[in-house]
């Protein structure tokens, strides 16, 4: 069978009209071509769909029953190209996003922007590592992420914010002012294995302070690392969106270059994901304030 969406909607509007004429003024056709596409149909389905006499034009039995489901499909194919147009434009759909602890505040005021705008987008939150991160946007499993700069060649990227580390400190080591006076401090730092980006940052701001770090635990959570620094167990390094002045913890800027570096927004480039171009939008709203 060869029947298209023309003929069908052809005939359903004749169905209802049940008048060549107004059916083909409302189809926009001549009545000739409105009796093709009917005589057409009629041949594939081998059974007359009217009745047509000096009565008037009526439903055959085989196009009443044609006319239930030829109505019903093109409902289905209007509401199956509705969402296909919405997909296109970035209007339905999936979005996979993860982000670190650096960008905790951002991506959330983003995220609020994007649900705003793009509210039957369903979105998927996932804190990782950037180079967790880098992986899921390679095997597909991610569609955004918000990583260390510098981003691998392969993905596209948005720089959006900076970050440092700061030094905390214990009740006891309050009185220590630079990460140059922790010679013997014990340290409880961030897994090696959680992200080693951080952990060489704090060997190479440890090296620029002429300091050997005293490492007495290594832990899976920033939060634990705090805990931990409150309880007296030793001094930390942490990313300062990890601050927390409720824990009554001592914290010191870190002014020397290894103690700072960028973030941004990557994914993958020469995707036409209109999803993903709609939230670089927000981003970039949200970034210029």
């Amino acid at each position: 069978m060869t029947m298209d969406m023309r003929e069908l909607r052809s005939f359903v509007v004749l169905a209802n009209q049940l008048h060549f004429g107004r059916a083909a003024a409302l189809l926009n056709v001549s009545q000739p071509a409105l009796s093709k596409q009917i005589r057409k149909l009629e041949m594939e389905i081998g059974a007359p769909l009217f009745h047509r006499g000096t009565a008037g034009t009526a439903l055959s039995s085989v196009g009443a029953v044609l006319a239930k489901d030829a109505s019903d499909l093109l409902a289905r194919f209007g509401e199956a190209l509705l969402r296909s147009q919405r997909a296109g434009r970035g209007e339905i759909g999936t979005l996979d996003i993860a982000f670190g602890i650096a960008t905790y505040e951002l991506v959330p005021r983003v995220l609020a922007r994007f649900r705003q705008r793009y509210p039957d987008i369903h979105v998927s939150l996932r804190d990782l590592p950037s180079a967790e991160q880098v992986d899921a946007l390679r095997a597909q499993r991610l569609d955004i992420g918000f990583i260390r700069l510098p981003a691998p060649d392969d993905l596209a990227v948005r720089p959006v914010c900076t970050e440092r580390l700061i030094l905390a400190l214990p009740p006891a080591a309050r009185a220590i002012q630079s990460v140059a006076e922790l010679h013997a401090v014990p340290l409880v730092l961030l897994h090696r294995d959680r992200t080693r980006f951080v952990f060489n940052q704090v060997m190479a701001v440890c090296a620029a302070f002429g300091v050997t770090p005293y490492v007495v635990q290594e832990v899976g959570e920033f939060s634990t690392a705090l805990a931990l620094v409150a309880s007296g167990a030793g001094a930390s390094f942490v990313p300062n969106s990890a601050r927390r002045d409720d824990l009554h913890i001592a914290f010191r800027e870190i002014d020397h270059p290894a103690a700072s570096w960028s973030l941004g927004a990557v994914w993958r480039p020469g995707e036409d994901e209109s999803i993903v171009t709609n939230f670089l939008s927000c981003l970039d709203a949200e970034l210029a304030g």
